[in-house]
């Protein structure tokens, strides 16, 4: 991802970039976030945008790269149906790993962000806040994607607040004490797991990860979002694992789409 000039930014918000998409880092509080920008887009006030959290010890650039395993590709979906992305960075996991290893307050995961407390429910509303008057979104057509840590901060997100319309976890449960979450009824989240995943078991407790979390199970999931009168879908994916690629390519085995494609057909983005 390239960083972009001032005046760049501001062409980009007001819908004025050049006739290439516009990749764009900038800073919210003491942290990088990365936009996407689309050459054309709906005009300001109806315009969408994805939110996109990485995993555990993972980045914002890198499940924005293309090149990754961890790369999801969300902006050339962005690019076919006109809508905004963007990847937003979690905190360090743990000192000895680097700062480039990130993670997210998701409740009971992971690392040094659930450790202290980090709130991240308030940084990610924020953050969505300053991108919706930069970039014209209409804040009722903000919708979030995660990975693994990612899948289980947008699942607080969607039991915590209203920020999401609605949301694809990918590899990941809820994490917080909720016997329902008023603020997801009437919301769709499609739940995507793979059948070999050995890192956050669909059945819940401990995984063969770093994170040392006794993880919840789908079916725990499932109930507090039903209880709340949510619509929620588990989609499993016969011979996935945790790793990202591995059920991305299963989902287009399976659907004979990709996970960003499905993602835009869930949030009704495809056009």
């Amino acid at each position: 991802m390239k960083k972009t000039s001032v005046a760049v930014l501001a062409a980009a918000a007001l819908g004025l970039g050049s006739a290439g998409a516009a990749d764009i880092s900038l800073n919210y509080g003491e942290r990088t976030m990365y936009v996407h920008v689309p050459s054309r887009l709906p005009p300001e006030g109806l315009r969408s945008l994805v939110v996109v959290l990485h995993g555990g010890l993972g980045n914002a650039e890198r499940i924005a790269s293309r090149r990754s395993e961890a790369g999801m590709n969300m902006d050339a979906t962005a690019d076919k149906y006109g809508f905004v992305v963007a990847y937003l960075n979690g905190t360090p996991v743990a000192r000895m790993l680097g700062d480039d290893k990130k993670g997210w307050n998701a409740g009971e995961c992971c690392g040094m962000s659930a450790a202290n407390n980090i709130d991240d429910v308030g940084y990610i509303s924020g953050a969505v806040q300053y991108l919706a008057r930069s970039y014209g979104i209409n804040l009722k057509q903000v919708y979030g994607i995660g990975h693994s840590n990612g899948a289980m901060m947008a699942l607080r997100l969607m039991c915590e607040s209203d920020l999401f319309a609605a949301a694809m976890p990918i590899s990941g449960a809820l994490e917080i004490e909720a016997t329902s979450c008023p603020a997801a009824r009437g919301k769709s989240i499609l739940a995507v797991h793979g059948a070999e995943d050995e890192n956050v078991p669909m059945a819940g407790g401990k995984g063969k990860g770093l994170a040392g979390t006794n993880f919840r199970s789908q079916e725990y999931t499932r109930q507090a979002f039903a209880a709340s009168g949510a619509r929620y879908s588990l989609q499993v994916l016969p011979g996935a694992a945790h790793r990202f690629d591995t059920i991305d390519a299963a989902m287009q085995k399976a659907e004979g789409v990709s996970l960003a494609e499905m993602a835009a057909k869930l949030f009704g983005l495809v056009r």
